[in-house]
């Protein structure tokens, strides 16, 4: 269900009744939820954020970047 409002008109007694019992509901529903984040995730048990290896595999990048450049240079 929806009700068309211009941006000149003002919310009628009707939508101002049913945003507010929106707005009630989503409050009720979200009091006894725990939210669930990625971190949370089973997915990511044994899993670390970062490795001491990283700046190898940004070395690399660079590296491949670089060899992109002489070759397409040097053509």
């Amino acid at each position: 269900m929806g009700i068309l409002v211009e941006k000149d008109e003002d919310q009628s007694d009707l939508q101002r009744k049913i945003s507010a019992d929106l707005r009630r509901r989503s409050e009720e529903n979200s009091l006894g939820e725990d939210i669930d984040l990625v971190e949370d995730s089973a997915y990511l048990e044994g899993t670390r954020k970062s490795s001491t290896a990283s700046w190898f595999w940004g070395t690399l990048v660079t590296l491949a970047v670089l060899s992109l450049i002489v070759i397409f240079a040097l053509k």
